[in-house]
């Protein structure tokens, strides 16, 4: 069984998420802006994360969700 949401909900909620905290014209701003620019994936993921822990990652999602 697939537990994970199809392509079209995740895009979808990604979306609702970029529209509700930007509004739409920034949203799409921000969409035409970084399909122009390369972006690698794993270089971003270890200049963020690199050295920390499962436990630091979780914290710092919590603490830019309050």
């Amino acid at each position: 069984m697939n537990d994970r949401p199809e392509d079209a909900v995740v895009r979808e909620k990604g979306l609702a998420a970029l529209e509700e905290e930007l509004g739409p014209v920034q949203a799409l701003r921000f969409l035409a802006m970084i399909s122009r620019q390369p972006f690698d994936y794993q270089a971003w993921r270890r200049k963020e994360f690199d050295g920390m822990s499962l436990s630091d990652v979780l914290s710092r999602v919590d603490a830019a969700q309050q």
